[in-house]
């Protein structure tokens, strides 16, 4: 087996699961070869190095590396995301996450690990706590009103906050 057909291998057992024979498979084809030469397998490589041996720092090192060789490749910004999550680094997941959805706005890897780790926008109102009633009603009528233009959004925001601010207002006066 040559090493590009080791690396598809070791690619393919990481998206099956099979994270310890994945390692075993990159172990032996990156002492051998460089990473500089060999970097589609890399960021699969991190992402089996955290989830089995809990090398989180090193497989995130590995993860950017690849990266930097072959930034179009959105399996890579996928796999440091899961490295984040399995060291349980939500935020920066979530970062890379948005920052990765800005350069390749329509890779199928990176939808499908948005799916994965549960992500939610931020609320629409932020001032308000997300299970805020106001806010919840008013975030099932932004995708209409945003359609409209974003002024109208800022308008009707003001006037539900003014009306909030005015109902606490007349329950202290009372």
């Amino acid at each position: 087996m040559d090493v590009a057909q080791a690396v598809n291998a070791g690619i393919a057992a990481t998206e099956r699961g099979d994270f310890e024979n994945a390692l075993r498979v990159f172990s032996a084809v990156y002492q051998n070869v460089p990473a500089d030469k060999m970097p589609a397998g890399l960021s699969s490589y991190g992402l089996c190095l955290a989830r089995v041996e809990g090398k989180r720092k090193m497989a995130a090192d590995l993860c950017q590396k690849a990266i930097k060789l072959q930034a179009y490749e959105g399996k890579h910004w996928a796999n440091l995301i899961r490295v984040y999550i399995v060291a349980k680094n939500r935020r920066k997941a979530v970062e890379t996450l948005d920052d990765s959805l800005k350069k390749l706005r329509n890779d199928p890897e990176l939808l499908r690990v948005r799916k994965e780790i549960g992500y939610r926008q931020a609320p629409m109102l932020t001032f308000l706590p997300r299970r805020n009633p106001i806010n919840k009603a008013f975030g099932l009528y932004a995708a209409r009103l945003a359609r409209r233009g974003k002024i109208i959004l800022i308008v009707v925001a003001s006037l539900l906050y003014i009306g909030m601010i005015a109902g606490i207002f007349k329950l202290i006066v009372k």
